[in-house]
This record gives C-alpha cells, sequence and structure tokens, in this order.
C-alpha cells in the first residue's frame, strides 16, 4: 500500500502557499500598483534603513506616508510566501513516497519564487516600468506552478483517468490549453496597462477572446466531459469567475477610463473606488488563471478517451 502521508503533508503546504500568494503577496501587490505606491520604499533589501521585519506601521505611515505601509506589507507577504514554498519543496524532496515529478515541480516553484524575489528587487533599485511588468507575470507563474504541484501530489492523481468520448477529450485538451496560453498573453497586456505602458483596446480584444476561448473549454468541461466531476466543476468554477471578472472590468472601465472617471465626489473617495475596482479585477483574474491551470491539467492527465480506456 501507498504512504500518501509525505504527499498530504507537501499539498497542504502547497495550497497554503497559493492562498497566501493569491491573497496576499499579488493581492497587496496589486494594491500597490492601483495605488501608484510602487516606489514608496526606492531601497532593497532594507527599508528606508529599517528591517523588513519591523511592525510598527503606524510609525511608517507617519514618517513615510501610508504607500509604504502597503509595500512594507506585500514585500513580508513575500517572504512569507517563500517560506511556506521552501517548506513545501523541503516536505516534498526529504518525504517518502513523493513521485519525482511532484519533486521537480517543488523544485521549480522554490526557484520561481525566488527569481520573483529578485525581481522586485531589480524593479525597486532601477525603477523600472518593464521590470515592474515582468515582476507582475512573474506572480502568475508562480501560482501556476504551485497549482500543479498542488494537483501532483493529491493521491487521486493515481486513480485511473476518467474516460469521455474521444471527440470531447481532444477538443477539451486543445480549447483549454489555447485558453490558458491565451489568458498569459492577455496578462502581458493587463499589466503593461495597470502600469501605463500600454493601450486599453488592444487588452479589450485580448480579454474577450481569451474570455470566448475559456467559456468554450468551460462548456466542453461542463457537458461533453460531463463523466469527469473534476472536469466539470472547473468547468462551472471558470463560467463563474468569467461572469464575476466581466462584471469587474465592466466596473473598472466605467470609473478608470469611462464615463464615471471624472465624477464629480471627493478626491479621495474616487481614488478609493477605482483603486480598489482594479485590485478586484486583478485578483479575480490570478483565479481564473489557476481554474484555468487546473482545467488544462484535468484535460491532459485526467481524462483518457473512450477508445483508448
Amino acid at each position: 500500500m501507498i504512504d500518501f502521508s509525505a504527499r498530504v503533508r507537501v499539498r497542504r503546504l502547497a495550497t497554503a502557499a497559493l492562498w497566501f500568494t493569491i491573497a496576499l503577496t499579488v493581492g497587496i501587490g496589486g494594491t500597490i500598483t492601483s495605488a501608484e505606491v510602487g516606489m514608496a520604499y526606492p531601497t532593497w533589501p532594507d527599508i528606508n534603513g529599517g528591517s523588513l521585519f519591523s511592525f510598527i506601521y503606524t510609525e511608517m505611515a507617519e514618517e513615510f506616508g501610508l504607500g509604504s505601509v502597503v509595500e512594507h506589507t506585500h514585500r513580508q507577504a513575500g517572504v512569507l510566501t517563500g517560506i511556506l514554498v521552501m517548506a513545501a519543496a523541503a516536505a516534498a524532496w526529504f518525504g517518502r513516497g513523493v513521485p519525482r515529478a511532484a519533486r521537480l515541480l517543488a523544485l521549480a516553484a522554490l526557484l520561481a519564487t525566488v527569481a520573483q524575489g529578485l525581481l522586485g528587487a531589480f524593479r525597486v533599485l532601477t525603477n523600472s516600468y518593464g521590470g515592474a511588468i515582468v515582476h507582475a507575470l512573474g506572480a502568475q507563474f508562480v501560482v501556476v506552478l504551485i497549482v500543479a504541484l498542488c494537483h501532483r501530489v493529491d493521491p487521486r492523481w493515481d486513480e485511473p483517468a476518467v474516460p469521455v468520448p474521444a471527440t470531447a477529450a481532444a477538443k477539451l485538451r486543445r480549447w483549454s490549453l489555447l485558453g490558458f496560453c491565451l489568458l498569459f498573453v492577455n496578462l502581458f497586456t493587463a499589466a503593461s496597462l495597470r502600469h501605463k505602458q500600454g493601450a486599453f483596446a488592444g487588452h479589450l480584444v485580448l480579454a474577450l477572446t481569451t474570455a470566448a476561448v475559456l467559456l468554450y473549454a468551460a462548456h466542453l468541461a461542463a457537458r461533453d466531459c460531463g463523466a469527469s466531476v473534476a472536469a466539470r466543476r472547473s468547468g462551472i468554477r471558470m463560467l463563474a469567475l468569467l461572469s464575476v471578472q466581466t462584471l469587474l472590468g465592466a466596473g473598472a472601465w466605467t470609473w478608470l477610463l469611462g464615463p464615471l472617471a471624472a465624477a464629480s465626489q471627493e478626491q479621495r473617495a474616487q481614488f478609493l473606488l477605482q483603486a480598489a475596482l482594479a485590485t478586484a479585477h486583478l485578483l479575480v483574474g490570478v483565479l481564473v488563471m489557476a481554474n484555468a491551470a487546473t482545467l488544462a491539467i484535468q484535460a491532459r492527465w485526467r481524462i483518457t478517451s473512450e477508445d483508448s480506456a
């Protein structure tokens, strides 16, 4: 009998790292961009001469402004994510019965997390918008690697793949992979736009194209590949996430670029609303990316055509 205890331990650590990455590291990072306080601290690794592990936020806010607190907590969240990914990698490499593929994924996630931290340092030390865009994309890449790790150490991975009609299986593989790749390209246009280096029209066209492809993949997963409960759930979840993301995108455009961008209201309230919409749009986008990765993984490895079953 296979001992799954080590794999379960890796999965728990990887899942914790995933949610900390999305909610804290990416979420706070998105808030920094939305609030335009990315250079609140132009130094690295020190914090304007202070310690990264200082938790006296009120003093920071008084001395350097509220934006410095957001940037400070982002760096602290990055350290926490790094510790969790490091723990998952250690558990994978030193745990008995962990597949070699999972160990390599854990190592890749750790190296990507380290590279992401160095990219953040490069962005700060050079005040580079290009570095900021690559740093934003790097966070999504880390999320995808952790998602893949979570799946590979799941004990259910060793269960037989679910047979579905051959045509449906092939379609789901093609469309889920295409949607995943388009999503990454679209994230580049989104990151460029958020850092004021891109055009809204390009992002809009690519976003609509990506959404259409992902919706079709979700439709295939929920209807034609419904024999796979996991794929069906991923398809339904994708439909829900894309619906929310579309509404947030419309709201962000309306308040940031559209008719209400210059609405007559208190300036601080307007800024907070715009920042909240932009950050929420980013966060749901990360969830879409995680779910798109899940759907592509399930289509490739967790279903099989009935002809070959």
